[in-house]
């Protein structure tokens, strides 16, 4: 069944009663009224090559779109479910699904250009949250800037860029911060293990971009836990229940990023975002990996919302387990194009390192500000 099938079927039975062609496109305009985003690719643990990322804590994501944006300190809190535009007047307030969001996004995919050029150019922003102050409490974001240019050709090196943007006070905490003496420098603790934690140095002031080679041979991702080549990525199976099988088979028991235990549908739902949100796959994939998460149990509808860079999307949302405790995975998505904007863990019954953060606090996001085919080398600082 095709995903515009699929989305037929998934229509709430009162949206198949008799209704003017005026509300049939105010609800179409509803499922597709949004923005876009990326995330660095990344190697496994195993290979020991750099996994690039800025985020302190959970790790970040997302996938396209070029479009000026102003990096602003962000945090606070995830906006409580809101409702959909009304289909009219006198018609009554619809919330898709987001079984429904998955597949108009799924559907959008299928309709883009597959794209050429010799590097595969992916631009983010990311953001993390922290708590620090000494003669009151307050929520710090640490943001930075990250680029990837991931060669076409194995016979071409493929880069990554990072830059420290440095760390301001969330807006919902400025008057905290001047209570405190306005200072530009904190300590802030991480939790590395159940009885082993650090402590880090976190500044206002941004540092210089840096660089390093991220490919190993024709290896330039991480996959699953798995290091893959561009070509392995362009061979991908292009129907859902194929790709959903090629990705079980990877699958341990646990996250690619640890050995902590996961279950099945909490790794599916982790390893497809970031597949979505960086990897240069066909449209037809992308499709695929969309309706894989319209398959999953747990996932949720958050309605319309607002994404770190100020961008509106329809969001999507699974709860996690690690070892930080209850967090909320929401992926952002502008169904209208098929692009992943934004890749965000939010607090529900947080502990460790994020411990201080109240449920629905924002603590770890990454936003894709460009995904496209280039033939424009790296930049390399």
């Amino acid at each position: 069944m095709n995903p515009l099938d699929q989305l037929r079927a998934a229509r709430p039975d009162h949206l198949d009663t008799p209704a003017d062609e005026h509300t049939r496109a105010a609800e179409l305009s509803y499922a597709t009224s949004q923005a876009r985003p990326t995330r660095t690719p990344a190697q496994t643990r195993k290979s020991g090559v750099l996994r690039p990322g800025w985020a302190l804590g959970l790790a970040g994501v997302a996938a396209a779109t070029a479009v000026a944006v102003t990096i602003t300190a962000i945090g606070g809190t995830a906006p409580a479910p809101s409702s959909p535009a009304v289909a009219g007047d006198d018609q009554p307030v619809t919330r898709l699904s987001a079984k429904q969001v998955l597949l108009v996004a799924a559907e959008s995919s299928l309709k883009a250009r597959q794209g050429s050029g010799a590097y595969w150019y992916v631009e983010s922003t990311s953001g993390n949250a922290q708590q620090v102050g000494t003669k009151v409490r307050y929520t710090v974001n640490s943001l930075g800037r990250g680029q990837t240019w991931i060669a076409r050709s194995p016979k071409r090196e493929s880069w990554w860029v990072s830059q420290n943007l440095g760390t301001k006070p969330a807006p919902d905490s400025e008057a905290a911060w001047k209570q405190d003496g306005s200072p530009t420098r904190w300590t802030v603790t991480v939790t590395k293990s159940a009885d082993t934690k650090a402590r880090l140095t976190v500044e206002a002031k941004g540092g210089e971009p840096f660089s390093n080679p991220i490919n190993m041979g024709d290896k330039v991702a991480d996959l699953a836990g798995e290091n893959v080549s561009v070509a392995e990525l362009q061979a991908l199976p292009a129907t859902p229940a194929d790709l959903k099988a090629y990705l079980l088979k990877r699958y341990k028991g646990h996250g690619t990023e640890s050995n902590a235990p996961q279950d099945a549908d909490s790794w599916l739902f982790q390893v497809t975002a970031g597949l979505l949100s960086d990897m240069p796959v066909k449209p037809a994939v992308r499709a695929a990996a969309y309706q894989v998460l319209a398959g999953l149990d747990g996932v949720r509808s958050l309605g319309e919302v607002t994404d770190a860079l100020d961008r509106k999307g329809q969001g999507v949302a699974r709860a996690e387990t690690w070892p930080t405790g209850e967090f909320e995975r929401q992926l952002i998505v502008d169904p209208r194009t098929g692009i992943l904007l934004t890749d965000r863990f939010v607090a529900v019954a947080p502990t460790g390192t994020y411990g201080w953060a109240k449920p629905g606090t924002v603590v770890n996001w990454n936003a894709i500000v460009k995904a496209e085919w280039t033939d424009r080398k790296p930049v390399k600082p």
